[in-house]
């Protein structure tokens, strides 16, 4: 086959248009395609068009309220099928020379913890560079709900104990009900080991009971 027919293969936007035929195809029908792939439909029936027209064949042939692959149609459809095969591939050989994605880290507490949530988020970012951590504040009810479902990552609690002072008074919490991610761990022993020194660097940690809990204090 010649360049010059080859051509009409490297119009702007011909990719988009196979992949809307595809999902008409494989679908049955302009509506469930445009509901699929988030277009409207006049959107759907307009790049059916100009596919057709790129290609000079006609793809559909209208039976009732539905469409029907043309000969032509069935053709083009098994070369989207091979054509999606071959990106598949070529997008997973790529992947070796993509960056990994940023970890990212969830951390949750009651608003009173802002402070020393900043100072322990602050600590933690200048170790690790490479995970972003994310704050949500909210009052206990809303924690201990979030807690239950494994939401966040960790939590501070605030623990009522009067002889503590104020600055003391946190629960470093890790919920069971969430796979312990690497960030995590990693925050988890640099909050419990941040005030420590020498060996007394471990004697801050206690579990309590199967809610995963670290003492802070």
């Amino acid at each position: 086959m010649s360049r010059a027919r080859l051509r009409r293969y490297f119009r702007h936007g011909l990719l988009p248009q196979l992949m809307v035929f595809e999902a008409v195809a494989r679908l049955g029908g302009v509506t469930r395609a445009a509901e699929e792939l988030h277009l409207a439909q006049p959107t759907v029936s307009m790049q059916l068009k100009k596919l057709s027209s790129a290609l000079e064949v006609v793809l559909f042939e209208q039976r009732g309220r539905r469409l029907h692959l043309t000969a032509a149609g069935h053709s083009l459809r098994e070369t989207c099928e091979e054509l999606t095969a071959l990106l598949a591939r070529a997008d997973e050989r790529l992947s070796a020379w993509r960056g990994t994605s940023a970890e990212t880290l969830r951390l949750a507490a009651e608003p009173a913890a802002r402070p020393l949530a900043a100072r322990l988020i602050a600590e933690f970012c200048i170790g690790h560079p490479g995970v972003q951590v994310s704050l949500h504040l909210a009052e206990r009810a809303e924690l201990l709900t979030r807690f239950a479902k494994g939401v966040d990552d960790v939590y501070l609690f605030e623990i009522e104990v009067d002889a503590f002072p104020d600055s003391r008074r946190w629960s470093v919490v890790h919920s069971k009900g969430r796979p312990l991610a690497a960030s995590a761990a990693l925050f988890l022993r640099d909050a419990l080991l941040l005030d420590a020194n020498g060996q007394d660097a471990n004697n801050l940690a206690a579990a309590a009971g199967d809610a995963g809990i670290r003492r802070r204090d």
